[in-house]
């Protein structure tokens, strides 16, 4: 892949699996509690259209981004780099398997709401245990990937230290932005998940996350305009 392909690949890709991030958060409640079982299967069954259509923006943004960024291996010389970016895809592969949960919760949703419409509390509730274990195994599959993604910044930004790269925002180094990512990935899924809650390190996650837009497209426009 050339430099202007790998530019656009690793910055629009990340942006449209963002933008499927906020359209997801949004559709299952800002508040909502990842316990919060009757909840998340009642958002999910009126926002079902829309966590569709995320979840595939979500997946395939994270697939294209994917593939930029293993294209700019070589980019910093030693074993970091490759390290980091493998581990990075590890975590996205995770991600992407754990998108499957959220379309499970949409068909769960709908079929709890027509229980408990109807007045079937022992359907409803046992469509509740099975969505209880279908949100459980999301939440591990994102801690998970959340924390591998963590592990491969910290390595790709440790890498980047010695490296000339620069970014369209050339004032933030993106050796130091790529090891600020890793940090707050690592502490949120490690600390803060068990020691405050996962909802708390699912919010410092998404800073994070915000932060892997600003480093992909500061890097991608830069490789665009390389001639």
């Amino acid at each position: 892949m050339n430099s202007k392909g790998t530019g656009i690949t690793l910055a629009l890709g990340i942006v449209a699996a963002f933008i499927g991030y906020i359209l997801w958060q949004v559709t299952i409640g800002l508040d909502t509690k990842s316990d919060d079982i009757t909840t998340i299967l009642m958002n999910s069954s009126d926002g079902g259209t829309i966590i569709s259509i995320t979840a595939i923006l979500i997946a395939v943004g994270l697939v294209v981004h994917a593939a930029g960024l293993l294209s700019t291996r070589g980019t910093a010389s030693g074993t970091s780099e490759t390290l980091g970016i493998i581990c990075v895809v590890g975590g996205i592969v995770i991600w992407i398997s754990g998108i499957g949960s959220s379309i499970a919760l949409v068909e769960m949703g709908d079929k709890f709401v027509a229980a408990m419409g109807g007045g079937d509390t022992a359907s409803a509730g046992t469509i509740g245990i099975a969505a209880g274990f279908t949100q459980a195994s999301s939440v591990g599959s994102s801690t998970i990937g959340g924390l591998l993604a963590g592990i491969g910044w910290l390595f790709i930004g440790m890498a980047y230290r010695g490296s000339d790269a620069k970014g369209a925002l050339s004032f933030i180094p993106l050796g130091l932005h790529a090891i600020v990512i890793g940090l707050i990935l690592i502490v949120s899924n490690i600390i803060i998940n068990s020691v405050v809650s996962v909802e708390a390190g699912s919010q410092v996650s998404g800073i994070a996350f915000i932060l892997i837009v600003i480093w992909s497209v500061s890097r991608g426009l830069t490789l665009m305009n390389e001639k």
